[in-house]
This record gives C-alpha cells, structure tokens and sequence, in this order.
C-alpha cells in the first residue's frame, strides 16, 4: 500500500508558480514534483483573475531557456529511439487543452536536454490580450539508465518467476 502511495501521481504534479499576470491568475505545475533532466510533463491552469473562473478559450505556449551560469550541464540519456525525436527547439511548445486527465489544464510534455536552472515562460493569447509568466525551475541531473527505466527489466524476470512457479506447483499436483 506504502509503494502505490509513493508511486501514484496526482494529476497537475507540483506547484512551480502561481500568480496574476494581467487579467489571467496563473498556476504553473511539473510532473516529477522533483526536477530531472529528461522528460517534464508541464501543465497550466489558466483562470479569469476576478472572478477565478477557469478559462478554456486561450491559446498557451510555453519558452524553455537554460540560465547562465548553470554549473554542471548534465545531459539526460534517453534510448535510442527517444532520442531521434529530440525537439529542435525549446521555444513555442504549444500547450494542448485536455493534456491529462484533468480537462481544465493546458498542457505540453517537454524534453530538458540537460540539468542546471531553466526559465520557465508560459504565454498566453486570448482573444486580443497577449501576457506571459516566468518562473526558474531548478532542474537536478538525470537519474542514471538503470534507475530511469527498471520498469522496463522488471517484467521478464518476473514472466521467468512466474513460469517457475506454474511448473513446481504442477508437478506438485501430480504427486
């Protein structure tokens, strides 16, 4: 029960920025809570700053640029696969309604290539009022291959243990 509890993702992620910007109240979230280059899932939520009604009509991209001065530029690994769909660029990342599962939320998967501070832009057009937020995310270095994707190695072994267990409970039958 601990395990499902750890590993259950709420949906939005974490609070990185909440604030007025113009007439939009904006609130900023991340998926892991905890910053790793590689895979960020970012989401917004975009309300009227009156009366905090959600508001589902705006157009909402996102600018991602590395901070000067970031020490250790860690790059994230990805697998070969992943990493012919890198992004050639990290600016104007459009933010889709309905991303999750919540449907109030704008949201966009984006790809950090390395670890250090990023600036965050999220700008938002609707109808003639253009504004943007920004916030600094500190992203951590990528956890190494084996701990990013054991989800990946733990099913065959698991196929192997269960097949064990099927042929020594057969034969335990037939005695």
């Amino acid at each position: 029960m601990l395990f499902l509890a750890r590993t259950s993702w709420a949906d939005g992620g974490a609070i990185q920025f909440q604030g007025d910007v113009g007439s939009f109240h904006v609130t900023a979230f991340t998926l892991p809570p905890i910053l790793r280059a590689g895979s960020v899932d970012v989401t917004v939520l975009i309300q009227d700053r009156s009366k905090l009604n959600p508001l589902l009509d705006a157009r909402v991209t996102f600018d991602l640029t590395a901070q000067t001065g970031s020490s250790l530029k860690k790059e994230a690994w990805s697998p070969p696969a992943c990493a012919l769909n890198m992004p050639s660029s990290l600016a104007g990342i459009p933010a889709s309604l309905n991303h999750g599962e919540n449907r109030l939320l704008y949201g966009a998967l984006v790809q950090v290539p390395y670890s250090g501070i990023w600036k965050l832009k999220i700008n938002i057009q609707r109808d003639f009022e253009i504004e943007s937020a920004s916030t600094l995310l500190k992203v951590n270095p990528p956890a190494p291959p084996p701990l990013a994707y054991w989800q990946l190695f733990v099913l065959p072994p698991l196929g192997v243990l269960g097949f064990i267990l099927n042929r020594t409970a057969r034969r335990r039958a037939r005695v």
